[in-house]
């Protein structure tokens, strides 16, 4: 394992890549039941003629660069800016729509870099019009890491964006990916990274705290950029165990709050986001703290709606039983979630951009490192995405985050659902006898009796909620297991409903006899509240079980997961039919 120059990332030696068909082939990844040929998997909803028939996700196009910056200029146009590499990477790139985000033009050069550029880049529009920009190139030196430099650049434009300003160097040193650059209600300009410590590059005694090898700072502008200043003091975040990666901190997002708080959301790999507020526009934070938001190794960002509501995007998965999986968790699915009062509570938490694991892979992969402008037309334009073809260009309604239930009886195949991972009995098929075309069949082959391999559904997040299933069961099947959980583990991860809020298990032979021998068709229906820390269980109309929560969710539930009980081989299995969400949260 080591780490990379210019990127903070573990790069796992995994073996070959193996593409979506061959995957399928041989049943490591379940494949998309649409006819799109592409690796953003489950999520590829027909991209409609008009940005008011917009509502669910839908995949546009893919994005032309990693780590790329999306932007909303003044007269509506939206731009997206990204360095050209892979290639000469000594160029910042544009591409531009001006129609909310449905077609997109040839790119084009902003501006030549004055050096290497990795392909971190911050662009924003100020108050007067014109266009910010912050990028890092690399360099050799003693104060980054381990002789290595990634220092941080800023320019311009003047004249109404008619011409860049010569790019100049505003910090010597080894930054991380920049995630930040913002303009206050102060006209104040603001960013944060973070910075390599080169003190700290080793690991400390053990016994000691181990910060990791990166301190976040922010910098600020009062001047339009002519002059930056360094916050008063670094934020450090320490690690809970040994790790190979030792980054710490990285990696921050900021939003302005009304209040005049500055809110600052940071990577980690301790499972959870973790925050900071300045209470002095960026020129001093406060200690942080872990937030409520589960998280892999992996950024957030924020967007600020013209209605004054809150967007978050991030990657709220988890990965159990392989604690030293790519990016501590996954990077399979960004979620994201919507807050109409500054952050006190939210809503969503709903997949909006879910990629194919092509095999066995190497690199930076997944949907993360997300950015987002509102468009014109109020719906969201994201871009998010890492490595070659998992790049990809989103539009969504922020109204489908606020929804309250949810209904799948598979007319779109498996869109709603992520199999990666599950077993390949596991499919869509027709009931026999049934004039329905299609149905979720949940199968366990005797290749796959030592793993879960369950079949995973999100919805919107509920602190009080119900749902409701249409179960056929084939005769032989051995049962079933369910799990409600509130974040995205994959499919095969073995510990994931063990680590879920609550399970339940359906065989033959249980006390209540509930999964008969001549019994095929069950309606399974489950109603919990968080408040109170239970889940009930109902059977055909009958309560069956109360299920106290084996921990306490933050937010609510979001996720089913619904598998094979033991680790006993099933090709029997069952069907679902139907299922059916509804919040009873008090609105």
């Amino acid at each position: 394992m080591k780490i990379v120059a210019g990127w903070y990332t573990v790069i796992f030696l995994l073996g070959f890549l193996i593409s979506p068909q061959a995957s399928h082939a041989i049943g490591i990844f379940q494949q998309d039941t649409t006819n799109h040929p592409s690796p953003f998997g489950m999520r590829l909803r027909d991209l409609p003629p008009q940005n008011s028939k917009i509502y669910a996700p839908v995949f546009v196009q893919e994005s032309p660069g990693n780590e790329a910056t999306l932007v909303r200029l003044a007269d509506g146009m939206l731009k997206i800016f990204f360095v050209n590499r892979p290639g000469d990477a000594d160029k910042l790139m544009s591409i531009a729509s001006k129609d909310g985000g449905l077609t997109w033009d040839e790119s084009r050069i902003a501006f030549d870099l004055p050096g290497q550029a990795y392909y971190a880049n911050q662009v924003i529009e100020d108050e007067h019009g014109e266009l910010h920009c912050v990028f890092h190139l690399f360099d050799k030196g003693e104060n980054g890491y381990r002789g290595r430099h990634l220092n941080l650049w800023y320019c311009k434009t003047q004249n109404q964006q008619e011409r860049w300003t010569k790019p100049r160097k505003i910090f010597d040193g080894y930054v991380g990916s920049i995630r930040s650059l913002m303009q206050l209600k102060n006209g104040r300009l603001l960013m944060a990274f973070a910075k390599a410590v080169p003190e700290r590059s080793e690991a400390p005694p053990e016994g000691t705290p181990d910060y990791g090898w990166n301190d976040v700072i922010s910098m600020f502008s009062d001047d339009g950029g002519i002059t930056w200043q360094f916050s008063k003091n670094n934020i450090k975040i320490a690690a809970d165990k040994p790790n190979n990666t030792r980054y710490g901190g990285v990696e921050p997002a900021l939003t302005e709050l009304k209040d005049g708080r500055v809110w600052m959301l940071i990577r980690t790999r301790l499972g959870h986001l973790y925050e900071s507020y300045s209470l002095d526009a960026g020129a001093s934070w406060q200690p942080p703290r872990r937030t409520n938001f589960i998280s892999s190794d992996s950024p957030a960002t924020t967007l600020r709606l013209s209605d004054g509501r809150i967007v978050m995007f991030f990657c709220s998965n988890q990965r159990w039983d392989d604690p030293r999986s790519y990016a501590m968790g996954g990077r399979e699915v960004l979620h994201a979630s919507i807050s109409a009062d500054e952050g006190k509570t939210w809503k969503g938490f709903r997949e909006v951009l879910v990629v194919s694991p092509l095999g066995s892979v190497k690199g930076d992969r997944g949907t993360s490192y997300p950015s987002a402008a509102e468009t014109k037309h109020g719906k969201i334009a994201l871009i998010a995405g890492q490595g070659e073809a998992q790049r990809a260009i989103v539009l969504l309604d922020p109204a489908w985050l606020e929804e309250t239930s949810q209904t799948d009886d598979f007319p779109e195949g498996l869109m709603q659902w992520t199999l990666f991972g599950a077993d390949n009995l596991t499919s869509l098929k027709q009931i026999p006898g049934k004039k329905q075309v299609h149905a979720l069949l949940i199968r366990k082959s005797p290749s796959r009796i030592n793993h879960d391999t369950e079949a995973v559904w999100n919805f919107p997040m509920s602190i009080h909620g119900e749902l409701e299933m249409q179960i056929v069961k084939n005769s032989g099947s051995k049962g079933m297991h369910l799990a409600l959980t509130d974040h995205f583990s994959i499919s095969e991860d073995t510990a994931a409903s063990q680590n879920s809020v609550v399970n339940f298990i359906l065989k033959e032979g249980d006390a209540n006899n509930l999964w008969k021998k001549g019994e095929t068709r069950m309606t399974i229906k489950i109603n919990w509240n968080t408040q109170d820390g239970k889940a009930v269980f109902y059977a055909n109309g009958k309560q069956v079980a109360v299920r106290p929560f084996q921990r306490k969710p933050n937010f609510g539930l979001n996720y089913l997961r619904l598998g094979i009980p033991g680790s006993t081989a099933d090709t029997s299995g069952f069907y679902v039919e139907s299922i059916r969400f509804n919040s009873l949260d008090k609105r």
